[in-house]
Parts: structure tokens; sequence; C-alpha cells
């Protein structure tokens, strides 16, 4: 009998959509010849949902026909259960396709712990302080990974503006995908940056700018492995590599390989590692890093459930270095862990 696998995907938060695009390409290259895959889909309104969509149904993000569960705190049946018609949902993992608070943030983690259901990722407590930008720049800062100048700030009294050298960026610290996040040339342009982000959240990361590019790595871990693959490239057509740039780019490339020397290339890798170690990070993650003009090397972020479409970075840096999509779905799975 084959295990079945709850693909958990959806969410209230402002990832909610680009969550169901990871999940639909997940989907399409799951391995049904070994598992059972349950669509549970979390909704908007916050309700846990099982629906029997198509391919074409997730792809379209028209999620409609579904029934509510309750999850099932019972170690010895872990699972969920029907609203409606009382019916059991058995589990045996979770696949974790969910991007933001919700899913990187630990909050799902928690729950399916409580539940005794294995998942894939992080646990809890790395994925609530790898989600929170603040923690991460402080945790990394004092293990020697550099970064660019920040002020950690929970109101605009907090300002230190005699460290302040426009151009600035502006983002809250618990937020994906960019959302929230502005360049500030003048302090009129830092209080708005700084209202909008805190409409995201009520702590909210001032950075000094790093006139620079965008380079990414992606580590891959099991328990027979730990791939740290080389770094890729954006370079983006605007100031800062924004929500607009990365899903609706206009001149935004992303080339598979950085364009730097190789000593540069193997720092971020080798800082990569050591963010992934100390962060306390599980299976896999995608850390970010800017490089200056003159070849400094800055930490950026780390995501613990990047984007995940077959075409997305991470599993494109992975794929580069020899693990197919489906082989790294498989392999996610085999190490779910509770």
């Amino acid at each position: 009998m084959k295990k079945q696998i709850a693909l958990v995907f959806g969410s209230v938060n402002s990832e909610h959509d680009i969550s169901v695009a990871s999940a639909a390409s997940v989907y399409e290259y799951f391995p049904h010849d070994v598992y059972d895959c349950v669509l549970l889909y979390i909704a908007k309104d916050g309700t846990f949902n099982v629906g029997d969509y198509t391919l074409e149904d997730m792809y379209n993000n028209d999620l409609k026909n579904h029934r509510s569960l309750y999850l099932n705190f019972d170690y010895q049946n872990p699972g969920f259960v029907e609203q409606a018609s009382g019916k059991a949902v058995s589990i045996d993992a979770a696949f974790l396709m969910l991007h933001g608070q919700m899913g990187e943030g630990g909050h799902v983690q928690g729950l399916l712990k409580c539940a005794n259901i294995p998942f894939t990722g992080c646990d809890v407590l790395s994925s609530s302080l790898c989600m929170d930008k603040g923690f991460t720049h402080e945790v990394c800062e004092a293990n020697g990974i550099p970064m660019a100048g920040y002020q950690l700030i929970y109101s605009l009294e907090d300002i230190d503006y005699s460290r302040i050298d426009y151009p600035m960026i502006v983002k809250p610290c618990r937020e994906g995908s960019s959302f929230g996040v502005s360049i500030a040339h003048s302090k009129e342009e830092l209080l708005k940056a700084c209202e909008f982000a805190f409409g995201f959240d009520q702590r909210i990361l001032i950075e000094d700018y790093i006139d620079g590019v965008e380079v990414g790595v992606s580590v891959l871990k099991t328990a027979d492995e730990f791939i740290v693959s080389y770094a890729d490239q954006v370079n983006v057509s605007g100031e800062i590599f924004d929500f607009q740039e990365k899903y609706h780019p206009h001149a935004t490339e992303t080339l598979p390989y950085a364009l730097f020397p190789e000593e540069i290339t193997e720092k971020i890798r080798m800082y990569s590692k050591q963010a992934f170690e100390i962060l306390d990070c599980e299976q896999f993650a995608r850390i970010d890093f800017f490089i200056s003009k003159d070849h400094g090397v800055f930490f950026n972020e780390i995501n613990t459930i990047p984007g995940f479409t077959v075409n997305s970075r991470y599993p494109s840096m992975i794929a580069r270095m020899g693990t197919d999509y489906t082989t790294l779905i498989t392999k996610l799975i085999e190490g779910a862990h509770s």
C-alpha cells in the first residue's frame, strides 16, 4: 500500500497565489507511482480543505470544489477528518509548499508536530528564525557572515538618521517575494517606505543599498549528501529585485552561473553552508547574497521554502548539480521528519 503524502499549499498570507503555482508544478512532477498524493489546500479564509482538483484547476488557481477538514490531534492516527462527513483522511507525511509567514514562519510545522505528522523542510524554530530577517541578520552577523549595514526598528521614532546614507532599502522583517520592499533616496521617501513596510509587519529593516547584483545558492541536505549548488546570478532591470521584477519581469534575467571569479563564488558557497548550519536548517533552502561592484559579498536572506516550480531558481540550481525535479521531490519526502 502506498504512503499517503499531503501536498500542502495555499495559506492566508500574501504569497497564497505563488504557493498554488509552486504546488501545481510539484503535483505535475510528483512521483505518483511511489506515493499517493492528497491535495490539501489552505484557502485564503484560513480553512484547511481537501479537494479532487485537477492539474488544470491548480494551474488556473481555480480551487472551489473542496471539503473542509479538521486536524486530528491523535498520535496513533495522524491525519485529518472531513468536517461534514467525519471521514478520516490518513496522512503519512506532509510535503509543505507554503510560502510566506504561515508556512515558512513555522505555524503549520507546529501544528503538524502536535498531530504527529512528519513534514518536509525546516523545523519550527529554524522556520520561524529564518522567516524573520531581523533575527536572521543578528544571528548571521554574530557568526561572521558579512552583510550590509542595517537598522531594526519598531517605529519611525527608532530611526537613527546619523546612520542613513541614501539610497536605503526598507523591508518588512517577515515577508517574502519582496512584498513591502522599497528603495528610498531621501528622508521623505524613507518615511513613506517605512510606513509602507509597517503595513506588512510591526518590525522592519532599513538597510544600506548595495550597488551590485544578486546571486543565490541552493542547499539540499539528506541523510546521504550535503549539496551546495553553484551560485546563479540575477541581473535586475531596475534598482531592486522587487515583487514586480520577480513575477512580472521586464528585462530582468537569471543566469545559471554567476559571472564572478571562482574565489568569490566559492566564498558565497562557504557562507551559504555556514548560514544553513547556524540557523539549524533542515533538508533545503536557498540563500541569497549581493555582490558589490568591487566584489564585496553581503548576505541578504535565506528562504526555507523558496519558489518551487520546475523552472524556479531553487530546483534549477539543484538540477544542475545532478538531481532532477522528481528525484528532488522524492528525496524531500523520504527525509520528512516530525
